[in-house]
């Protein structure tokens, strides 16, 4: 069988940088400091490890290694696998790729591969890795748990959500994957990473995620998640999240748990019934998720989910100008904004807030406007990103067909760089206005005085990340883009700065 011994693999570092690979999230760790786990992997290896079947996991991002390190130890150990799958994203598919392609020469394993790039663009995807042999469009469970039942990749064309690559064609996928166990899906393969590596900045303490839900049912245009995901919004069991809360602080001392989806507090009576769990239980754990501002109107709404250990939540506000928060149908209303972190600050929940610069329509204007409403509003956290035209977007057919993308170039397509022109934005304008809102926001000395310690705990834990961050802040510097080497010839270039953690 394909998956006797399945080898899951999070890519190297890519030009000597760390990039999330996780859900819909693909961003690099300059972007806040941090990056996730591959929680696909762990819950892939958990199926697998279900049916029997041998699996080994790599992280090469957070162990700082390349893949001829992996293959000397795999060699060593007499592992070699028979399938290889590894997730990835849209500015890091082309290294990502030619990292794996030399584990597929060498073990001659089938590469499979999956994320956001698969999810939005099957069909480039696949021509833009030549060595792939097959892609997961949508959730990577079920079609790998089919594919390792499978004697050959000769019969992968029966699973529907694959878009396989066979005698030089490319067969296209025929629906999308959902997976259909995520109810009762098994308690992650944790213990095949080293989880001292995924750290948060503030408080430099190991955690794990907790996946409560999958699904968004809104349709914010520049969004990959549904895509990814689908709009069916599907959650699990309380009681079910609690025991795997409280399972991993037995098995792994956790006290942090970052509750995993994209708007986890959605369902309010759902979620008031975990919280119930949480409390009743007693674990004095702590936790942090993304929210939606207008889920957090009501006060005693929030000071439950204080009272149940939750320290900080994630708010994507986009926009001060209600036109473009329309335009991008993120559906916000502003006084529910201003309640929602109104109610956070009450209850002794940390904020962090996002905005999004540059969207067509965005002006000099609108930009500073957006930034003086960041101060206003005074989350405890704030960034600021350009709208990233991702493929297959709503985003990213619109700026196409309007002719505003710049460039077409995916390994551009990140937080780090503005790919669209107009006669009021281009690039320097938008990473002007970025670079000038993180000054004006955290260079205000009453946030300083207020986060002084914040800023010292994230300095001594996270330095190189910090002088990355501080020298585009005050200096406007330029990043690299993530095309042009891959990490085994990256890794030379820049020395490991330590574990990573979770980031938006």
């Amino acid at each position: 069988m394909l998956g006797q011994r399945t080898l899951l693999l999070n890519p190297p570092l890519v030009n000597g940088l760390a990039f999330t690979r996780t859900g819909r999230c693909q961003e690099r760790e300059d972007v806040l400091g941090t990056t996730k786990p591959p929680y696909s992997l762990v819950v892939l290896a958990a199926l697998l490890r279900e049916r029997g079947l041998g699996v080994r996991l790599f992280d090469l991002t957070a162990a700082r290694k390349t893949t001829d390190q992996l293959i000397a130890e795999l060699d060593r150990e007499g592992f070699r696998p028979t399938l290889i799958v590894f997730g990835s994203t849209i500015p890091t598919l082309g290294a990502d790729a030619a990292a794996a392609a030399r584990l597929k020469r060498h073990f001659g394993a089938p590469l499979v591969c999956f994320g956001p790039h698969a999810s939005c663009a099957p069909l480039e995807s696949m021509q833009r890795a030549g060595d792939v042999d097959a892609m997961i469009v949508g959730e990577p469970e079920d079609a790998v748990l089919a594919l390792a039942t499978l004697d050959s990749l000769d019969a992968a064309g029966r699973i529907p959500s694959l878009t396989v690559r066979q005698h030089g064609a490319i067969l296209p996928h025929r629906a999308k994957g959902s997976f259909s166990g995520f109810q009762g899906m098994p308690y992650p393969a944790w213990d095949l990473l080293d989880l001292t590596r995924y750290k948060l900045p503030l408080v430099d303490k190991p955690y794990v995620m907790v996946e409560t839900s999958r699904g968004c049912p809104y349709s914010c245009d520049f969004c990959v998640a549904p895509i990814h995901q689908g709009h069916k919004f599907r959650e699990r069991d309380a009681k079910t999240l609690v025991d795997e809360i409280e399972r991993g602080q037995r098995e792994h001392g956790i006290e942090y748990f970052y509750l995993w989806g994209d708007t986890v507090t959605l369902n309010v009576n759902a979620f008031t019934t975990f919280c119930d769990e949480l409390i009743a239980r007693d674990l004095h754990v702590k936790w942090f998720a993304n929210a939606r501002a207008d889920n957090l109107v009501d006060p005693a709404f929030v000071r439950r989910l204080k009272r149940a250990g939750c320290w900080m939540l994630s708010l994507g506000i986009e926009s001060e100008s209600d036109d473009l928060r329309r335009d991008m149908m993120k559906k916000l209303e502003r006084q529910k904004i201003r309640i929602a972190f109104r109610n956070l600050r009450d209850a002794g929940i940390r904020s962090f807030a996002f905005f999004i610069f540059g969207y067509p329509g965005d002006t000099a204007a609108s930009m500073n406007q957006t930034t003086r409403y960041a101060i206003e509003l005074d989350p405890d956290f704030a960034n600021f990103y350009p709208a990233v035209p991702y493929p297959g977007t709503d985003l990213y057919e619109k700026c196409r067909r309007d002719g505003l993308l710049a460039s077409d170039d995916w390994s551009k397509m990140e937080y780090s760089y503005y790919l669209l022109k107009s006669d009021a934005l281009d690039e320097d304008t938008v990473m002007r206005q970025i670079t000038r809102a993180r000054r004006r926001f955290f260079m205000r000395p009453g946030y300083v005085l207020r986060h002084f310690g914040d800023v010292i705990r994230i300095a001594l834990t996270k330095q190189a990340v910090v002088w990355r961050v501080l020298a585009d802040t005050l200096f406007g510097h330029r990043p690299k883009a993530a095309a042009g080497a891959t990490g085994d010839v990256a890794l030379s270039l820049e020395k490991p700065s330590g574990a990573t953690g979770p980031s938006r």
